[in-house]
């Protein structure tokens, strides 16, 4: 983290602040240190973030300031919160001389789009739980110069329910380890968590998932499948089920000793590079009641694991169902997002989760998981510097 005094501001190339709320795990939050990376060699980019504490991302060699208004609870807190951050953004693009800004997040986008100080101003959309709020919608549709958009589902919408011509869409920008890093870094994780190697060691069958606790997860869902595909005989009687991400979990936990699983499913919590446990899945699962574009889907994909999606919006129709091509994975009906932490109660759509997870395993691992490896590589790194170059418009 540097100062505002600290940054040098001699360089010939156009600047470019990247607004963000924080730099914790979370989507938006990894496709911003992306950026930054990414369009390093032809901007002079600044990171400014709200609150850098608990940040989770490797920022070292970029740019990052801490503006340090991190969200204060009532109504009142947010409002003076708000202004500040107005405040502290537009004295930071001025001392910079910053050629553009990109907000990721509501709350970015909130702060950035009345914070313009003779700068290009570009704001994104990057959940559909964002579409959720229509006046702050209209709010940044007639005030941005773009507004980019993490699906072309919500692109649509925008267009078509807000009027908003300036709306584009730009898949998020997907990477993982070669093949020689994804062991060592395998190595490295089973030597500083011995939980997680016993875990691995002890089940035959592997499903995982990605996601911080939130009921947007759906994961009540994942779990009472998971319970229901235990009961049956073979392979699948010794299969774990791991969940990484933030969050102590304990409702679910919870829900998972009621269902006699509670040695069966592991929460890993944080992992600062999770791909190396991840290639080990037979199986990923997303059981999100909405999305924008999930990221950790199509990393899955990139490494060969076989993927299970609910069609929630938006994001997972998008990218396993590419134009004429048959699906490359496989994509349920949307699950309810009614949480439901009662173990007597299986829905009919958990057993019918728990009924494709037993299906995926009757295929071949590298058989099944072939196509979303192909389809992955639609979304590289180097199509997303080629687009977001094109969309910021310097």
């Amino acid at each position: 983290m540097v100062s505002v005094a600290e940054i040098k501001n001699n360089s010939s190339r156009p600047r470019l602040l990247l607004v963000v709320p924080a730099l914790h795990q979370g989507g938006f939050e990894r496709v911003c240190v992306l950026t930054a990376r990414l369009l390093a060699p032809f901007y002079e980019i600044t990171i400014a973030a709200f609150t850098t504490e608990h940040t989770d991302y490797d920022v070292t060699g970029l740019t990052v300031v801490d503006l340090g208004l991190p969200s204060r609870a009532g109504r009142l807190g947010k409002l003076v919160t708000w202004q500040a951050r107005v405040r502290a953004l537009k004295r930071l693009k001025k001392k910079l001389g910053i050629r553009i800004s990109y907000s990721l997040g509501q709350t970015a986008n909130l702060a950035n789009v009345f914070a313009r100080a003779g700068d290009r101003c570009i704001g994104s959309i990057r959940s559909y739980q964002d579409m959720q709020n229509p006046w702050k919608i209209r709010l940044f549709c007639r005030r941005f110069d773009q507004v980019i958009c993490c699906s072309a589902a919500i692109e649509e919408e925008l267009r078509r329910d807000y009027g908003c011509g300036s709306a584009v869409t730009l898949y998020n920008p997907v990477s993982v380890p070669e093949r020689a890093a994804l062991a060592e870094g395998r190595a490295a994780l089973f030597n500083e968590r011995e939980d997680i190697r016993r875990f691995t060691e002890r089940h035959a069958v592997l499903f995982m998932s990605m996601g911080r606790e939130d009921d947007v997860k759906g994961f009540w869902h994942l779990i009472k499948a998971f319970a229901v595909l235990r009961r049956e005989a073979g392979d699948v009687a010794r299969a774990g089920l791991v969940i990484i991400g933030l969050g102590d979990f304990a409702e679910y936990k919870a829900l998972a000793s009621e269902l006699g699983i509670a040695e069966h499913v592991l929460f890993t919590g944080v992992l600062h590079e999770p791909h190396p446990l991840l290639q080990m899945a037979d199986g990923y699962i997303l059981t999100s009641i909405n999305e924008g574009f999930p990221n950790a889907l199509v990393e899955a994909m990139a490494l060969g694991v076989p993927v299970i999606a609910a069609d929630c919006p938006t994001g997972p129709r998008e990218i396993l169902i590419s134009g004429a091509g048959a699906p490359c994975g496989v994509l349920l009906p949307p699950l309810s997002g009614e949480k439901d932490l009662s173990a007597e109660h299986i829905p009919e759509e958990d057993i019918h989760l728990a009924q494709s997870m037993r299906a995926l395993l009757e295929s071949p691992r590298e058989e099944a998981g072939r196509a979303g490896k192909v389809r992955a590589a639609d979304f590289s790194m180097e199509r997303y510097r080629e687009r977001c170059r094109e969309f910021l418009g310097i």
